[in-house]
């Protein structure tokens, strides 16, 4: 541990003081005192000089391999990357990519639209009597066909009521029979016969009230249909007018779409239509426009339209689907695949092929006005040609004139043959202005 200076003038002088107990206030006792404490100091202070010589020895010949490694790295004779020549076939890394070509095809205009399946022959199944469930003929699922019986109540009271009513209509057709006989014979009053004819049709009245009453104990189904829910059992209390059963016809599945009345005069009866289900991977269903109402809803400015389905297939009611509506087909498009394009600042760009003078295939960016579009392809209105070479795939890090090159070609290849509309000036795709 290192002593200060005052520290040490106290050890100094405490061991002086001891070594000379009889001189401790002479004057030769506190001399030789201040001498020592002096020659400490003078030798506290010099070792202190040298560690600091010595520090900063050591600072300087850090900053000095500091200094000469920034000025090695900085003195290499690297280029600039952005004076690297682009037509030098070594010099730029060519892009991987995958090529397709312009072709003539089919193209159809579609109205799309999504919305839930419904059907439209579907009924609530109601007791019109109050009685408790007897037996039951059918489950949830079943295919019921119209009047099949699907519930049977207890009828106990309603086929009295019915024998009863039958057995007095019987008495009175029997006594009308003979009134009506004795009356031809002149031999009975005309007022008579009347009575005897009216109790007759009361009798009538009353025993089809009975028998009709009896007909409500036994639960039919009032269309052709799937039952869809049943919400009663046996030796249920079944009330008068609460729903029991649901019967749906599948078959009278349809879609409801609203179109813009713009769309109006291009939409007719029977024209073709498709339902693509997400539930079943975009499976396609065949459809047609089966109603069009005959008015323009004023606040939404749409038609209702309704589309039938040509066959139901896996398709239930309650599942959404996209509608497409076919309004026109083009048979000899110009088309381009729809994933080969790209989108920037609104607008929409495809990447031709061509050849620079060194050879090296290589893409430039053309501008794409939409003249129509379905699912899988684009017709430009303009600047492509049949047959030219365009990027379909890889085509997001591409720049205009960078060099690219396919899966089964080496970097910096030969380019294959392309169409002299494929080497357009640099300018040629920045001038195509879009054709509303």
């Amino acid at each position: 541990m290192c002593l200060g200076s005052v520290e040490v003038r106290k050890v100094l002088q405490g061991h002086w003081n001891v070594k000379h107990p009889v001189n401790r206030t002479s004057g030769r006792c506190l001399c030789l005192s201040a001498y020592w404490v002096t020659k400490y100091e003078e030798f506290e202070m010099a070792n202190h000089l040298k560690q600091i010589m010595r520090c900063g020895w050591k600072l300087g010949n850090l900053l000095g391999l500091l200094v000469a490694g920034a000025v090695f790295m900085g003195c290499g004779p690297a280029k600039p990357r952005e004076e690297t020549n682009k037509n030098d076939p070594a010099a730029a890394k060519s892009v991987l990519v995958e090529l397709g070509e312009v072709k003539r095809g089919i193209i159809e205009n579609l109205l799309e639209r999504s919305s839930p399946l419904e059907a439209e022959a579907q009924v609530q199944v109601v007791a019109r009597t109050q009685n408790p469930a007897e037996e039951l003929f059918v489950e949830e699922g079943d295919l019921v066909e119209k009047g099949q019986i699907l519930l049977r109540l207890e009828n106990d009271r309603q086929q009295t009521d019915y024998d009863q009513a039958l057995s007095q209509s019987e008495e009175a057709r029997i006594e009308f029979e003979r009134q009506k006989a004795l009356y031809e014979q002149h031999l009975v009053s005309e007022s008579a016969f009347r009575n005897t004819e009216f109790a007759y049709n009361r009798a009538r009245l009353q025993l089809e009230t009975a028998k009709r009453q009896l007909e409500y104990t036994e639960v039919r189904a009032p269309i052709r249909g799937t039952v869809t829910s049943r919400t009663v059992k046996v030796g249920d209390q079944v009330g008068n007018g609460v729903p029991i059963f649901e019967i749906i016809d599948l078959e009278s599945t349809v879609a409801i779409i609203h179109v813009p009345e713009q769309y109006l005069p291009k939409l007719r009866t029977n024209m073709e239509a498709r339902l693509v289900s997400s539930t079943f991977e975009n499976e396609v269903f065949a459809g047609y426009v089966k109603r069009i109402s005959p008015v323009v809803e004023a606040r939404a400015g749409t038609v209702k339209v309704v589309v039938g389905l040509k066959e139901l297939g896996a398709l239930r009611p309650g599942m959404w689907v996209d509608v497409e509506l076919v309004l026109e087909a083009k048979e000899d498009a110009v088309l381009i695949p729809k994933g080969s394009v790209v989108y920037e600042n609104d607008q929409t760009f495809a990447f031709k092929v061509y050849a620079d003078s060194n050879g090296v295939m290589r893409a430039r960016r053309q501008l794409v006005v939409p003249a129509n579009a379905d699912q899988a392809n684009i017709e430009p209105a303009n600047g492509f040609e049949i047959g030219e070479r365009i990027v379909v795939a890889g085509q997001s890090g591409l720049k205009d004139d960078s060099a690219i090159h396919e899966l089964d070609e080496p970097e910096g290849g030969t380019a294959p043959p392309v169409t002299p509309l494929a080497q357009t000036a640099p300018g040629a795709a920045a001038g195509a202005k879009s054709v509303n």
